[in-house]
């Protein structure tokens, strides 16, 4: 893994990214089903192959889309670089139906008696992802069923979870994903928890927490958590939301992914694009996107195209060549050294501190320190996450402080730098 990471940071920081882009499988190459990597924050496939999750949210894909709109919906979020889909097994309240009126459960949603034709159309659908390589993340469970899940008890549970598990577990490109709430009864996710690991062919399982931070760091029986902040509606929840996230990768010690909230504002590209970058640098597993296309209104075809996951094309690039599996906030590196840019900046490094990532949310200038790190040479390279365009950043001595100029100064453009020991 050290060598690898050498060899990636001598070609990326020469420039000569396009020569090691081919050493990262594409979707098509992953050999699932996904595992914990040995380091144990991120994932890996079945030939150790680290695996960066890009993830959307597509709640209602079942109830909302026909298996047309379902595979056009795939198409669309692949060619934007998406290797991961969330969907819920279930309709949105116990009331409903998927889009060919067809119930979940038989009779009065006795979850002990599942309907075929309900699970023949979800199979379908992991096929189609199947093909293209996709991973799908299964929500087995959901807040808006607690109640109906808890009043038939534990042992309906256990026989709903094994049927999920024995039905499904044949498809190598799935994860399961069991909530976990705050007044949900601990039987429901535990028993959940317990029947798909029971009956599945060495799947993942997640836990999934519709949470206002910092709730859900207590739980370790699942393989990965899945974080789904309140929506913010103001700054102060914003701040506070950040604040949690730059902070989460020191509390938790198994992978996890957040999504980013919802923001009631026309344009979220830039808050997208800071919790993507914010959450990766916080040692994340990847990044989960999250926006109105979850519920497939009827304008969900020309949204997808403006809804933020275009930068996910970018964000990928951009990390292609970057050893970020080996990324680890390290709050005792002091690399910025201007005191009012400090707490803006979003500062990690690889495990040999032979190089360090930083996120910019707006164009600034400022100093390193680049005592703080080892090596006696150093090589910069920008990156825009709003492009996708890169610039060289100019080479620098240890014993000086680098001063660090964005290559284009306006004022709300956000930046990538890498910083890197030439030797």
């Amino acid at each position: 893994m050290i060598a690898r990471s050498f060899a990636i940071i001598c070609l990326f920081l020469a420039l000569k990214i396009t020569a090691n882009a081919s050493a990262t499988p594409t979707a098509t190459e992953y050999k699932y089903p996904l595992k914990v990597s040995a380091a144990g924050k991120h994932l890996s496939d079945q030939n150790d192959a680290s695996f960066l999750v890009i993830a959307d949210v597509a709640w209602q894909l079942l109830r909302k889309l026909d298996y047309p709109n379902a595979v056009e919906y795939l198409d669309i979020r692949k060619s934007q670089s998406f290797n991961t889909v969330l969907i819920h097994v279930l309709p949105a309240l116990p009331t409903q139906k998927n889009f060919h009126k067809v119930a979940p459960f038989e009779i009065n949603n006795e979850i002990t008696k599942p309907n075929k034709a309900y699970f023949d159309y979800l199979e379908k659908v992991i096929g189609a992802a199947k093909e293209r390589g996709l991973l799908i993340g299964l929500v087995v469970s959901r807040k808006s069923w607690n109640m109906l899940f808890e009043s038939q008890g534990e042992a309906s549970c256990r026989s709903y979870g094994e049927f999920i598990g024995k039905r499904f577990s044949k498809y190598a490109n799935i994860f399961w994903i069991v909530s976990e709430e705050e007044n949900q009864k601990a039987f429901v996710s535990k028993t959940l928890t317990e029947s798909l690991r029971a009956n599945s062919e060495n799947q993942l399982i997640a836990s999934l927490s519709t949470c206002t931070p910092p709730d859900s760091l207590d739980q370790n029986h699942t393989d990965l958590k899945v974080f789904i902040p309140d929506s913010t509606v103001t700054d102060s929840e914003y701040a506070a939301l950040a604040t949690w996230q730059k902070n989460i990768g020191r509390s938790i010690k198994s992978p996890f992914l957040i999504a980013n909230s919802e923001f009631p504002i026309a344009d979220q590209s830039t808050l997208i694009r800071k919790q993507a970058y914010e959450s990766l640098l916080s040692s994340a597993a990847g990044f989960c996107h999250m926006s109105t296309i979850k519920n497939f209104n009827p304008t969900w075809k020309v949204n997808i195209i403006r809804d933020g996951g275009e930068y996910m094309v970018r964000f990928s690039k951009i990390l292609q060549g970057i050893p970020w599996d080996l990324i680890q906030p390290d709050p005792e590196i002091k690399l910025v050294q201007d005191t009012t840019q400090t707490s803006e900046i979003t500062v990690a490094t690889i495990s040999n501190h032979r190089m360090a990532i930083l996120y910019i949310p707006t164009a600034r200038e400022f100093n390193l320190d680049l005592t703080q790190l080892t090596g006696n040479e150093f090589r910069a390279v920008w990156y825009s996450p709003r492009t996708g365009r890169r610039w060289t950043g100019g080479e620098f001595k240890r014993s000086e402080l680098a001063a660090i100029i964005p290559p284009d100064k306006q004022a709300d453009w956000d930046w990538i730098l890498l910083v890197g020991t030439k030797n």
